[in-house]
């Protein structure tokens, strides 16, 4: 089950990710044993505590640098009260049969975007492994706009998680989850001292890359573009990897269009949002026979490695 589906579960100021998090914080006193212990980073162990703070309004553990972190009255309140949600949780699995059958495969054929995949889900794959040996997860590249639509109505993938431009159509099969911000990004200095957004001229003016799938997904990037009045003068890469594109964005060799969500965190000072375009979708797709107790396990991690990270910014769809 996917707990940001509920309702009720989407008004509270917190995600069972992050009350894990606080927990194990309160518990070890230290960032980088929480990390080890639930196979995160510790980066992500800070953001994680960082936005729960911020969701509820309170300073939970004062932390100072080169000192452990110390659990402030407001923490050790909300401590007791998490306490005492967990023994309920605790008490409500109680009911569950001794020995739950665990049904449906255990391998699983993905089809994820390069940036989701390299942001969001590899670092938390080897934690993800570690709690489940039995499962295979075999990755594949995002596809072209096309075959990927026609491989997933012939459902070759058992799970896909991939952006689109929102006002392109979305097939029956896929289920939009998250909108994210995106635009034309570049390393600042492009912009020369003027101030952003700059004009559809200016930016078309810049040097653009283009991810390089196929003909056909460049012309949808390019009549995007034209939306927008943008026809880029000159085209100087069409980068065949995740990475290479985000290195000549950060090395001002080239602008792209990206979403916000894409930009890796230790570069959002230097690559910035130099035009806004359209807002990207999240959609999610998930084989009509890939369920069972290990589908079920495999659809929240993926679900909660990318719409439940802080860095992934975006606004959930119910």
């Amino acid at each position: 089950m996917i707990l940001w589906r509920e309702d009720h579960m989407a008004n509270l100021p917190f995600t069972l990710r992050q009350l894990e998090v606080f927990s194990s914080l309160c518990a070890t006193k230290s960032f980088r044993i929480s990390a080890e212990n639930l196979g995160i980073s510790q980066a992500s162990v800070s953001n994680q505590l960082k936005t729960l703070e911020e969701q509820l309004g309170v300073a939970l553990l004062d932390r100072k640098p080169g000192r452990r972190p110390l659990i402030t009255p407001t923490g050790a309140a909300f401590l007791q009260d998490l306490q005492r949600f967990e023994a309920a949780t605790t008490a409500l699995a109680a009911h569950r049969r001794a020995n739950p059958v665990k049904t449906g495969s255990t391998r699983f054929q993905l089809l994820i975007g390069q940036g989701l995949a390299e942001n969001f889900i590899r670092p938390k794959l080897g934690g993800f492994l570690t709690r489940h040996p039995e499962v295979e997860l075999v990755f594949d590249l995002h596809l072209p706009r096309k075959e990927l639509d026609a491989a997933l109505a012939r459902a070759k993938y058992d799970f896909a998680l991939v952006h689109q431009i929102e006002p392109a159509p979305v097939a029956d099969f896929l289920r939009p989850v998250a909108l994210v911000r995106g635009g034309i990004y570049g390393h600042r200095r492009l912009a020369g001292g003027r101030a952003l957004p700059l004009t559809a001229d200016e930016v078309a003016a810049l040097p653009f890359a283009l991810p390089r799938i196929s003909g056909t997904y460049e012309r949808d990037e390019l009549k995007a573009l034209g939306r927008h009045g943008i026809r880029p003068a000159q085209i100087v890469g069409r980068p065949p990897y995740f990475d290479v594109f985000v290195s000549m964005l950060e090395s001002g060799v080239a602008v792209g269009m990206f979403t916000e969500a894409m930009i890796p965190l230790a570069m959002r000072e230097a690559i910035v949002l130099l035009y806004p375009t359209e807002t990207w979708q999240l959609l999610w797709f998930r084989k009509d026979d890939s369920c069972g107790y290990y589908g079920d396990i495999v659809e929240n991690f993926l679900l909660e490695s990318v719409v439940g990270d802080p860095r992934y910014g975006s606004a959930r769809i119910a």
